[in-house]
């Protein structure tokens, strides 16, 4: 009962996008008139037709018809054998439908696509490119990517290099672009490349430029030029405006307190400002103040000028450490007139130390604020026979201190 079906070859191949046809033999096995309706089973059977797709038989009569199977050129075609079946479905006898079977060969075929992006690129070194593979065949792609440069005026950086692309997959490479010869100032310079991509049937090639900028901006010399005269007009500034009225306002702020402490302690007013010289290492703090002793008299309250021109004088210098021996006059009748006065603090040690004239301060100075520090005296700081001047360290003080005076006896 039922249907005897008998395919004319159980083997054949096929192309993607071309055709392939093989037939079949079916007979009526029963005892009525039966219709058999034909159906293509497997992947196959989306793109397989039957001609004719349903054949009448009477009952030990047979037809031939025809399947033909038409594969599109698609990824998702893959490439080598494909199982098929044919079934033959009895209407009158379903219990007596029949399969026939049989293996498609589907054929290889290769298509690569390449797509490159940007295809134009603007750098001043260097510029990088996506390459973009597209694998359109239906077998796996090895891919090897090589950049052209036969005028030798480009660089590539390829990574990777190598890409293996599955069927209907696309895979992805860096490409860096960098003229091997850099320029700085002009209009940009178009470099084209080429790209060759081998593994498939014929190389594919991709093309793109690089627009090479120069190393040096338009804007550049022109900035350059605003900030030099910036800088300029600053210097000139400084030195023509802002530096004369800092230091003249500085000179007579110090002016002012020096001959205010030297009149609150009784000391001769100096004809100049102390001056403190520091030697570059940032110890030297500014001008220096002297300051009176808290509590103390320095000297007397009216300073004695000294005696005429008439009278005799021998000159007078010396060095007074700080805790070293007093300064007298060497005369039993002599006095001492002291004009100029110079305070070294070589090791740059800190500590307080005080001019002292028979015990009483005539100056007390911040070592931390000078390393040399001088003075000179219109109306001379007189040193009586009966009196001594004498350097004091308040604290240990290394070096020592020392002050240097000079000026004469009469």
């Amino acid at each position: 009962m039922g249907a005897i079906a008998v395919l004319g070859a159980r083997q054949l191949s096929v192309a993607p996008g071309g055709q392939a046809s093989v037939e079949i033999k079916v007979r009526n096995n029963g005892t009525v008139v039966d219709q058999f309706a034909l159906q293509v089973l497997g992947d196959a059977g989306g793109w397989s037709t039957a001609e004719p797709p349903t054949i009448s038989l009477f009952p030990g009569a047979e037809q031939t018809a025809r399947i033909t199977f038409r594969p599109p050129r698609r990824p998702d075609v893959p490439a080598g054998p494909l199982a098929f079946g044919v079934r033959v479905a009895s209407q009158e006898d379903p219990a007596g439908s029949v399969v026939e079977e049989g293996v498609l060969q589907v054929e290889p075929f290769a298509e690569t696509g390449a797509e490159l992006a940007p295809r134009t690129s603007r750098g001043r070194r260097s510029a990088t490119h996506d390459l973009a593979i597209d694998n359109r065949g239906n077998t796996v792609l090895n891919a090897s990517i090589t950049g052209l440069d036969p005028d030798r005026t480009i660089a590539y950086d390829i990574k990777p290099p190598g890409l293996v692309v599955d069927a209907g997959q696309a895979a992805f490479s860096k490409v860096t672009v960098r003229p091997r010869r850099r320029f700085w100032r002009g209009q940009p310079r178009t470099h084209s490349f080429q790209l060759q991509l081998d593994g498939g049937p014929a190389p594919v090639m991709v093309g793109g430029s690089m627009l090479q900028e120069p190393m040096l901006p338009p804007w550049f010399l022109k900035a350059l030029a605003l900030l030099v005269a910036a800088i300029v007009a600053l210097v000139l500034a400084w030195f023509l405006f802002l530096r004369p009225v800092i230091e003249s306002t500085a000179q007579e702020k110090a002016q002012e307190r020096t001959e205010q402490v030297l009149g609150q302690a009784g000391i001769p007013i100096p004809s100049g400002n102390g001056n403190g010289n520091g030697n570059g290492n940032g110890n030297n703090g500014g001008q220096p103040t002297p300051t009176p002793a808290p509590g103390t008299t320095a000297g007397p309250t009216t300073p004695t000028p000294p005696p005429g021109p008439t009278g005799p004088q021998t000159a007078r210098d010396g060095r007074i450490e700080a805790g070293g021996p007093a300064v007298q006059p060497t005369g039993r009748r002599a006095t001492l007139f002291v004009t100029d006065l110079v305070f070294s603090n070589p090791n740059g040690t800190a500590g307080t130390i005080r001019l002292r004239r028979s015990g009483d301060d005539l100056m007390v100075l911040n070592l931390e604020n000078f390393r040399d520090l001088d003075f000179h005296f219109v109306t001379p700081i007189m040193i009586a026979p009966n009196q001594a001047l004498r350097l004091d360290c308040d604290g240990a003080c290394e070096g020592p201190p020392a002050v240097y005076f000079s000026g004469f006896e009469r």
